[in-house]
């Protein structure tokens, strides 16, 4: 231990009773001095109390050139103490020394505002954010902090608490204040005057830098966003001079078209060329403005007004689409419902999914903000559905039969006994039917005429000989039975919104409508038969239709059809249950569509009167017969109102998981033969060229893209997981995101 040297501690007062204030001077000079014996001097100097942690063991070096006050000298020891890895912490008024590790930990001083505590000392500092997140900031701020203390955010409030020396939160403080200050640039509106403003938010998207950096930071990008209703663009811009240059683009484009013609083409995006032009041409014969623009009068009749054309056309327009009258969905071939129409000022071009307006400008701009309504995104329907069938049938039959002869040799000879068929019918479960087979199980090996089986369970007889001749005098049949069935069905599908889908899971069964069979040599006529094809197994048949407030409207049609007696001689029978409604459901939400709950029980009894009530010994006089028979039968759906690509994506992805646990739990059969190689989905290739997003020509007048929002197990039991949706409300400006 190096020699301690401690100079005189001058005292503006000479009387050492007297408390030390705080202008008091002291003069340091320690040299290699130990950390502890440093501390207790200190303490006297200062009128303060100093304890030192019995870890803290070492030697520090504190000069000072000139005298110092009390709290001066205290941040010149923390500063040596942090030149050694320890760490000065006041606590609750008292001083401790103690390993710049734990210093974290023991530290009670917290602060929300700006602290009045400077130099080397521990403190806990919370700063509130108001712009900039917690969690952006908190990587920023990170490499600043000393490498023992600690830095966390917390999102609930947007705060970031720091513990660290207090001259360093000072520094940090002020690089915060700094960062968190909001945007430069406010929302802006640019009124155009001759442009479109879809059109014009999609030039500015190609034209402008969409590479510029920013990464998915809202703050740090150009937004864009087009008003239809006033023809109006907004920007908001990361600076002032971004804007700016936005408005000198802006006002360069919205000028006057130089084109004289009046010849306009609007490719869609979404919605069919030809439909939407049969809707146009209705609201130009209909509204009395636009014919009027067009050269017609509200009142003017005849063949050669291009409103009644207009409206004569949407009235005869044909109906081609597939699975009309006519034509049979399954088999008919998908051919396009859009056919090029000629007349009038709107028409139709299917091969390019585009509309053609011949008409001025002032027309145009109306027809324009029409379509721009109408060629929206159509939002995308799931639909699982549920048929859960359970059936239970018990059945019991007990009979007693016997046969008997009284006397031989007489004329006359006495016969009596019971005879009872099963409720099935059978020959075999009757005595005397049954008895026709004697001599067949008298001698096996020598059969004749056809066997007669017995009926189905218990079969007890008694073969008794009548004049030389061996008959059955007594029979007991006893059977009983059960039969259940478990049946769940879940069929799926996807149809876009008010469009009907339908899925069929079955057989295609011929049935026979008529016949013709040749009856006489003489005549002609090649014999022959009609048959019908029909299809039997599960069909479910939706149309969906969903409203804005995320309400789904469904005209269902559901069938389950099987075949009950393939050889009836009449024909095949056919099992059938079906259910048609119309119903409202929420989106992600359950719904019983209806079932069947049947409880059927049905019992027998066939005797001799008066005999068979007799208790015990009745028995033998009478067959009885019960059955029971339930039935479960429920269908439900559940509806996933899927409004972007990502909402897909969790749908698709979700099916293939539950395909691939399926095959992993499949097992091929032990055998002799080695296994085969199953091809999985797991080997689907990916495609030979990514998927990119569609680059539209420079000159195209196309209304703005949807640009994708971030945001439907098995069964209905459990949903499934689907990321909740930022789309835009139905009608809403689309906007376009520029980096």
């Amino acid at each position: 231990m190096g020699q301690n040297v401690f100079l005189p501690v001058v005292y503006a007062q000479n009387n050492p009773n007297m408390a030390v204030p705080d202008e008091a001077s002291v003069t340091l000079s320690f040299s290699n001095a130990d950390i502890e014996s440093v501390a207790s001097v200190l303490a006297k100097a200062t009128g303060q109390t100093i304890l030192v942690d019995p870890k803290v063991k070492g030697t520090i070096n504190l000069i000072s050139n000139r005298p110092l006050s009390k709290s001066k000298a205290i941040d010149a020891f923390s500063t040596a103490l942090r030149t050694s890895g320890f760490a000065l912490v006041d606590v609750n008024g008292v001083y401790r020394v103690v390993p710049e590790a734990d210093a974290k930990l023991i530290s009670n001083s917290v602060s929300t505002g700006k602290s009045k505590q400077e130099g080397d000392q521990i403190i806990t500092r919370v700063f509130k954010l108001n712009y900039e997140s917690a969690n952006n900031l908190l990587p920023v701020l990170r490499p600043l902090v000393s490498p023992n203390n600690t830095i966390n955010a917390y999102p609930g409030n947007n705060t970031i608490v720091i513990t660290d020396y207090a001259s360093n939160i000072q520094r940090i403080g002020q690089l915060i204040e700094s960062i968190d200050a909001p945007i430069t640039s406010d929302v802006q509106s640019i009124k155009l005057q001759y442009a479109i403003a879809t059109d014009m938010a999609t030039i500015l998207s190609k034209v402008l830098d969409t590479s510029s950096t920013g990464g998915n930071e809202p703050a740090l990008k150009t937004m864009i966003l087009a008003e239809p209703r006033s023809n109006s663009i907004l920007v908001r811009g990361a600076s002032a001079e971004r804007v700016r240059q936005i408005r000198v683009l802006v006002a360069r484009l919205d000028v006057p078209t130089a084109n004289n013609g009046n010849i306009w083409v609007v490719p869609l995006k979404n919605a069919e060329a030809t439909k939407l032009a049969v809707t146009l041409r209705a609201i130009v014969a209909a509204d009395a403005s636009l014919s009027a623009q067009i050269g017609a009068t509200p009142g003017q009749t005849g063949v050669n007004n291009p409103a009644n054309s207009a409206a004569q056309q949407a009235i005869q327009q044909p109906n081609t689409a597939p699975g009309a009258a006519g034509s049979s969905a399954a088999t008919s071939a998908l051919t396009s419902s859009s056919n090029p129409t000629t007349g009038g000022i709107i028409q139709a071009e299917p091969a390019t999914n585009s509309i053609i307006i011949t008409a001025s400008e002032p027309l145009y701009r109306n027809l324009r903000h029409v379509i721009e309504q109408l060629d929206r995104r159509r939002t995308q329907v799931y639909i699982e559905s549920l048929i859960a069938e359970v059936s239970s049938s018990n059945a019991e039959e007990l009979g007693i039969q016997w046969q008997g002869i009284v006397g031989s040799g007489n004329q006359n000879v006495g016969f009596g006994g019971t005879n009872f068929t099963n409720s099935e019918g059978q020959i075999g479960s009757n005595i005397l039917g049954l008895g026709s087979n004697v001599n067949n199980i008298l001698n096996p090996g020598n059969q004749t005429g056809v066997p007669i089986p017995p009926a189905p369970g218990l079969n007890l007889g008694l073969l008794t000989k009548f004049n030389g001749t061996y008959g059955m005098s007594a029979l007991v049949t006893a059977l009983a039975t059960t039969q259940g069935s478990n049946i769940l069905s879940t069929p799926n599908l996807i149809t876009l919104d008010n469009e009907e889908a339908r899925i069929v899971v079955g057989q295609n069964v011929p049935i026979i409508t008529g016949s013709y069979a040749q009856t006489g040599s003489t005549t002609t006529v090649t014999p022959f038969q009609t048959i019908t094809r029909q299809d039997v197994g599960l069909t479910l048949r939706v149309r969906p239709q969903v409203s804005d407030n995320g309400i789904v409207k469904m005209q269902i049609y559901q069938e389950v059809s099987s075949i009950a007696n393939p050889l009836f001689p009449s024909g095949i029978i056919l099992n059938k249950r079906n259910i048609e409604s119309n119903v409202l459901v929420d989106d992600g939400q359950i719904i019983v569509l209806g079932g069947l709950i049947e409880d059927k029980y049905n019992d027998g009894s066939n005797g001799v009167p008066f005999l068979k009530d007799i208790p015990i010994i009745g028995a033998l006089f009478r067959s009885d017969a019960k059955s029971r028979t339930k039935t479960n039968l429920l269908v439900f759906i559940r509806p996933y109102i899927l409004r972007d690509k990502d909402q897909t994506a969790d749908i698709t992805n979700n099916r293939l998981d539950l395909l691939q646990k399926t095959e992993t739990q499949f097992k091929q059969a032990p055998m002799l033969l080695p296994k085969e190689k199953l091809s999985t989905i797991s080997d689907l290739e990916p495609p030979l060229i990514p998927p990119g997003k569609p680059v539209a020509p420079a000159e195209s007048t196309a209304p703005a893209p949807t640009k994708p929002n971030n945001l439907p197990s098995s069964g209905l039991t459990k949903p499934i997981p689907v990321r909740p949706s930022a789309a835009p409300e139905f009608g809403a400006p689309v906007p376009v995101t520029i980096q």
